[in-house]
């Protein structure tokens, strides 16, 4: 008995010093976001560690292994910037065999895909490659041709989609499937048009006869006032199937579907930029040397950094995943698992600890993928003594004013002072990246939330906000 009194004495003591051991503002707010409503059956990780003086401003959950979602990408980009360099290109070739003869190429148009994710990407619009192969074409006199268009497709397997990823996603642009010859960003626009609330969608335009799909819609008209549409397809299928609504009474509505087969898509726009005719298509998935081949013409990507950019701040899928295949280091059948080999190598050679990390892909976009806070606040510590520092930091999302950090972070003192990356699928939403302090001391950060009550979103990032203003005031 007199020992259990001892043993209840000696806890009510530990009870009173916990109690008396006042926390930190950044702590409190962080308890308050725990404490939410809206994330009471989910889970919340999060970090804040001083860079400068290595000092802990707030910490729980950071070993707990999480949905990264997109935020996953600054691990992928950190690899390329490091693996290839800031100034590195993709590069394609365009090549031709035989001989022109009074305008007739009696020979192949070869196509070398380099795995440029830009080819005539929306998101670089003044890289004008069509016009630069039609000049090709008509210096060198190409009027026709008797052969075939070839797609020399080695550069990466012939089996590009990443592990894990659900059926919702793919079939929708922000799902494409990374290809070793990607255009127009894999992603083909379709413009419907809707009537009163419960009809059926109609489509605005034709859908081309010499299409390569067929296209199924079962998409009726609705009263939300959203893109409710979802499309499913498959790699290399040639069906297309929507179904979901989009707003009612719209002339013209446009949705963006992933391109099941670019290459496939892109064969007739070239026909139709050179005025050919229906030229068969030969896919090489291992690399021939054609011996007589001449060069038509070469076409570079914008640098990495300047990919990098686009990748982080507007969040690219496809970006991130072609990122991923070129960092494999095999010269050629590059594949999705040797460019997470590559990530995984990058981090234990930065003494990254990743165990109890599952990277199913560059891009975060499985929902199978786990990571940990620790891991990114480890990386953006080494981001942050590298080389690279500056230009890595000038890719990131700056908070009020550009990327998906634009609409938040944009009053008090987090405005124009916090950059970083975000990551959002269906109730998970996570945040990491740099923030200064008060004394001008640098601050890594990452908040991990994941199976949040998505109708608190407004409640919990008001706390979010109210958290990273009292890690600044730390």
């Amino acid at each position: 008995m007199k020992h259990l009194s001892i043993f209840l004495l000696a806890l009510l003591s530990l009870n009173a010093i916990a109690q008396d051991r006042s926390l930190s503002t950044a702590e409190v707010e962080l308890q308050r976001l725990r404490q939410d409503p809206g994330l009471k059956h989910g889970e919340v990780g999060f970090v804040a560690v001083n860079l400068d003086n290595g000092g802990i401003i707030a910490e729980f959950n950071s070993y707990r292994a999480m949905i990264p979602a997109s935020i996953q990408k600054l691990l992928t980009t950190s690899n390329a910037f490091s693996t290839l360099g800031n100034d590195y290109r993709f590069k394609t070739r365009i090549a031709y065999t035989g001989e022109i003869i009074e305008g007739i190429l009696h020979g192949d148009i070869v196509i070398y895909g380099g795995g440029d994710p830009t080819f005539n990407s929306k998101y670089f619009p003044n890289q004008n490659h069509d016009q630069a192969i039609k000049e090709a074409a008509t210096k060198a006199g190409i009027k026709s041709i008797t052969g075939k268009l070839v797609f020399d497709l080695s550069i990466y397997t012939e089996h590009t989609t990443p592990s894990g990823w659900v059926w919702e996603d793919m079939g929708n642009y922000f799902g494409a499937t990374p290809t070793a010859f990607m255009w127009a960003d894999n992603t083909i626009n379709l413009d419907l048009r809707s009537g009163q609330a419960g009809t059926d969608v109609m489509l605005a335009d034709s859908w081309p006869s010499d299409s390569p799909y067929t296209l199924d819609v079962d998409i009726k008209a609705s009263t939300e006032n959203k893109d409710n549409a979802w499309f499913y397809s498959a790699p290399k299928g040639n069906t297309i199937y929507g179904k979901g609504s989009i707003p009612a009474h719209k002339d013209r509505f446009t949705v963006k579907i992933s391109d099941p087969d670019p290459v496939q898509s892109y064969a007739k726009h070239l026909e139709k930029l050179l005025g050919l005719k229906n030229i068969a298509i030969q896919r090489n998935y291992a690399h021939i040397e054609y011996a007589s081949a001449k060069t038509l013409i070469d076409l570079s990507s914008p640098s990495l950094k300047e990919i990098i950019n686009v990748t982080n701040k507007q969040s690219i899928n496809l970006y991130a995943e072609a990122l991923n295949l070129i960092s494999d280091t095999a010269q050629e059948l590059k594949s999705v698992e040797g460019g997470i080999q590559s990530l995984e190598a990058f981090l234990t050679k930065n003494k990254i600890r990743h165990q109890g990390n599952r990277f199913l892909d560059g891009s975060g976009v499985s929902p199978m993928n786990r990571m940990t806070p620790q891991v990114m606040i480890d990386l953006l510590s080494v981001m942050y003594r590298s080389p690279l520092k500056e230009d890595f930091q000038s890719t990131l999302a700056v908070g009020g004013q550009s990327g998906t950090f634009k609409y938040y972070f944009k009053s008090g003192i987090a405005a124009g002072n916090i950059m970083g990356k975000s990551g959002t699928m269906n109730g998970v939403r996570n945040y990491a990246g740099y923030v200064k302090n008060k004394y001008g001391e640098t601050i890594a950060f990452c908040l991990m939330m994941n199976d949040y009550d998505e109708d608190r979103k407004s409640e919990i990032m008001k706390k979010v906000e109210t958290l990273m203003e009292a890690v600044i005031e730390h």
